[in-house]
């Protein structure tokens, strides 16, 4: 018999979007790894910096992969906000050892009830990898 893992989800705070984009990335490669002043039409995509970013979201599957500066994989992912720029809430699920394993930023940006709703249909539905990737 299988054990039935519970999960928890809390409202970990709100990400405020005037780019309509954002990057998730470990904020210890910002100062080593962020290429400063690269305005949008300087960037390349995967590059990990702003100009990097806008051009990986503009990319078909409406973000991706940014790269550390020696071109490997795993400096942050960029990708587009639903609905463009604004205050979006972020939602972690906790297991039942109490530790974060998924997050959802909701960029319908439906607080509350709504939000987990919406939250507890993703949670069901089966991971797809884009072909991509």
């Amino acid at each position: 018999m299988s054990k039935k893992i519970k999960e928890k989800i809390m409202l970990l705070g709100q990400v405020g979007v005037d780019s309509g984009q954002i990057v998730i990335s470990d904020p210890c490669y910002i100062d080593s790894e962020w290429k400063k002043d690269v305005e949008y039409d300087q960037g390349k995509k995967g590059e990990y910096s702003y100009g990097g970013a806008c051009k990986t979201c503009d990319s078909k599957n409406l973000g991706g992969q940014l790269n550390y500066k020696r071109g490997h994989a795993g400096a942050g992912v960029a990708l587009r906000t639903g609905y463009g720029d604004g205050m979006y809430p972020v939602y972690g699920v906790y297991n039942d050892e109490g530790r974060i394993t998924k997050v959802l930023v909701d960029f319908e940006g439906m607080p509350g009830e709504a939000g987990r709703k919406i939250f507890d249909i993703l949670t069901k539905a089966k991971s797809v990898m884009p072909s991509s990737l």
